[in-house]
This record gives structure tokens, C-alpha cells and sequence, in this order.
């Protein structure tokens, strides 16, 4: 699998990869713990409510929130390009605005808006996805189209389970 932030080809997108794996790896650490206890990541967040450690910045439960939001970006911008959006850096615009904005502090926002410029042109963000030059953009984009549905079905089941266990958080950072 390619990693999002490696095809938009730059570093400008280091930070947002080093705090995906870092939330990835740290409710993976929960679940090494005790996997039969943690059958989903859904059982992760449940387990520190519980145990009432769910606020802390550390927590799996606020590593998940964040992991969420950073999916929403990556499904928000993938579904822009998908659906015709030639200029990627109004794909990028769009994803944020829809997923991260509200949860950045001025100084975040002020490192994506220089961030943003460094998105690729689509051409050439075609055929960074593309590891094989001989897949055409068509298959390539109903790929991609075939594996947003269940990424925003995911998203979805999280936001559902987020607000009914009330764990969704307006801080910023």
C-alpha cells in the first residue's frame, strides 16, 4: 500500500505521517496487550472509558479521534480527485476544511497553508499511485473509487460511535 502523504511527494507532509503511525502504533500497542480482550479498536476506546484514561493525550481513545480525522482528509481529498477536481491543491483545501480545520490552532493552520503548496500536480500524482505505468487512469480511478466506499463507511461507523459514546472533542492543537 502507498502511503498517502508519500505520494503527495513531499516533506511538508512528514509531520502528518509521523502522527498517523504514531497514533496507529499506539493502538496497536493496546491491542498487544490483550488481544482477545480487543477484538476491535471500538473495545480499545470502550476499555478506557471504563477505566476513566480516555481524555489524556496519550490515550488510544484521542490516537483514534485523530487517526479518524486524518482518514477523513485522505477519503475527502481521494473523493475530490475521483470526482473530477483537476487542482489538487482545492482537493487538499476541501479535505481540510471538512475534516481538520476546526480542530487547528492559527499556527497549524498557518503550517498547512504552506503545506498545501507543495501538493503535486495531478498528472504527476497519477502516476505516483499508479506502480505500474501500464494501469490506465480509468482502472486506476475506479480502484480508487472502489476503496473509498468502505474507507467512508468506516469513517462513518467511527463518527457514529464517537458521538454516541461522546467522545468527539473540539480541542485544538
Amino acid at each position: 500500500m502507498i502511503f498517502f502523504s508519500d505520494v503527495l511527494g513531499s516533506t511538508a507532509f512528514m509531520p502528518v505521517k509521523s502522527d498517523i503511525n504514531g497514533n496507529i502504533q499506539r493502538l496497536q500497542t493496546q491491542y498487544d496487550t490483550a488481544p482477545d480482550q480487543f477484538p476491535t479498536l471500538q473495545s480499545i476506546v470502550d476499555s478506557e472509558i471504563s477505566a476513566g484514561t480516555n481524555k489524556g493525550s496519550k490515550s488510544c481513545t484521542v490516537g483514534l479521534l485523530w487517526l479518524k480525522r486524518a482518514l477523513e482528509f485522505i477519503c475527502v481529498f481521494l473523493e475530490s480527485a475521483v470526482g473530477g477536481e483537476e487542482d489538487l491543491v482545492k482537493c487538499a483545501n476541501k479535505a481540510y476544511d471538512e475534516s481538520l480545520r476546526k480542530y487547528h490552532g492559527w499556527i497549524v493552520k498557518g503550517i498547512f497553508s504552506v503545506a498545501v503548496r507543495a501538493v503535486p500536480y495531478h498528472k504527476d500524482f497519477v502516476t505516483a499511485l499508479k506502480k505500474d505505468a501500464s494501469v490506465s487512469s480509468e482502472t486506476l480511478y475506479s480502484d480508487m473509487q472502489a476503496a473509498l466506499t468502505p474507507l467512508r463507511e468506516t469513517i462513518n461507523e467511527l463518527n457514529r460511535f464517537y458521538t454516541l459514546r461522546g467522545q468527539h472533542s473540539d480541542d485544538t492543537v
